[in-house]
């Protein structure tokens, strides 16, 4: 019998292993660090190992997240290469739990999961309140309200140019004349991301209504990704699952 498309793509989330689905994770992660560098004109390269960047990244991103669990060694290679450009050890994302430098010079910042949901298939309104971000002065105060949450720092993180990146949404959630709520959904070939989901309010709402502005953002019909830690109780409630173990290094001296 010959399927449809529609079909052939249902087979196709069904057969992906986890292993495969952590790859897609880490790959749409790393289009977002490539989104948000080049916003900031940073320079960039990616292999099929790992995505890097010789520059001094924005605040709560990495120099370097890696692709692929088993090129350990050209990883290797690209930390130490980091560490003679940038006159310090760079801080990174490893992927797949795959490098252990406890006694190397770095620090476990913590450890998260991957997670996936299957493409939902649906379509429905946003969430009530939520808009996207279109202009530098909402930006702005999208990016308070961000830094409020938790996201503490002087420094400008997201700017203007993401909002003309036609793979990148930004949503809040209107409260008075700021927000009280956000996230960023990205996409990627194979996924759709969520990530930067933050909440004022104290309530899980802004989890749900992330995952339902994320569905409707780009299409309906692809997979769901993000990484979870202190938010992976309230995303495995709206149908995500851990596909993947990642981890956060940075400098043991602080650098």
């Amino acid at each position: 019998m010959i399927r449809n498309s529609s079909q052939s793509n249902i087979l196709k989330h069904t057969v992906r292993s986890d292993a495969e689905k952590a790859r897609i994770c880490a790959a749409n992660n790393a289009d977002l660090y490539q989104a948000m560098f080049r916003a900031h004109g940073l320079p960039d390269q990616r292999t099929n190992a790992f995505w890097s960047s010789d520059a001094i990244a924005p605040p709560y991103y990495s120099n370097m997240t890696t692709l692929d669990p088993d090129a350990t060694e050209e990883q290797l290679i690209e930390i130490g290469r980091l560490t003679d450009r940038l006159g310090r050890r760079p801080g990174f994302k490893d992927g797949f739990s795959r490098l252990d430098l406890v006694n190397k010079g770095f620090q476990l910042l913590f450890s998260a999961s991957w997670i996936w949901a299957e493409a939902r298939r649906i379509s429905a309104p946003a969430p009530q309140d939520c808009a996207r971000i279109r202009d530098a002065s909402a930006l702005d105060r999208w990016e308070h309200s961000w830094k409020e949450s938790g996201s503490q720092t002087d420094a400008n993180v997201f700017t203007p140019a993401l909002l003309s990146d036609p793979n990148i949404h930004i949503y809040g959630r209107w409260a008075g004349d700021g927000f009280d709520a956000g996230c960023i959904v990205n996409r990627s070939t194979e996924a759709v991301g969520i990530s930067n989901i933050f909440n004022l309010t104290g309530t899980p709402r802004a989890f749900g209504d992330a995952v339902s502005l994320a569905t409707i953002a780009f299409s309906p019909d692809v997979p769901l990704v993000g990484y979870g830690g202190a938010t992976l109780n309230e995303m495995t409630k709206l149908g995500f699952r851990p596909v993947g173990k990642l981890r956060i290094w940075l400098p043991d001296d602080g650098s």
